[in-house]
């Protein structure tokens, strides 16, 4: 006699297939290895990513695009470091001196 119960999940036989003991996931990355591949950037690599980020692209994305839509992204990373560099003008004494210590 079988019972089963609305919304209940099969599960798999006693003998299962090849194909579901190696089923892997989507590859994800882990937060070390995320955190691997920060640290190797460069300054100016960080920099490109986190603003490909506000764009909402990622560099797959960036890197799998033709050359004349790679410009156009090119050109709005350049004009949002201009307006972060214009806004950062903060002529405050001592800021660039670690007054804390």
């Amino acid at each position: 006699m079988s019972i089963s119960f609305p919304g209940a999940v099969a599960t798999p036989a006693a003998n299962p297939t090849k194909s579901t003991l190696t089923a892997k996931p989507a590859e994800t990355k882990t937060a070390e290895q995320k955190f691997l591949e920060w640290a190797k950037m460069t300054p100016a690599e960080r920099m490109h990513a986190q603003m490909l980020s506000q764009l909402g692209i990622t560099e797959d994305q960036f890197k799998a695009m033709d050359p004349a839509a790679q410009q156009k992204i090119e050109e709005k990373i350049r004009d949002m470091i201009k307006k972060q560099a214009e806004n950062g003008n903060d002529k405050r004494t001592g800021l660039i001196t670690d007054k804390s210590a």
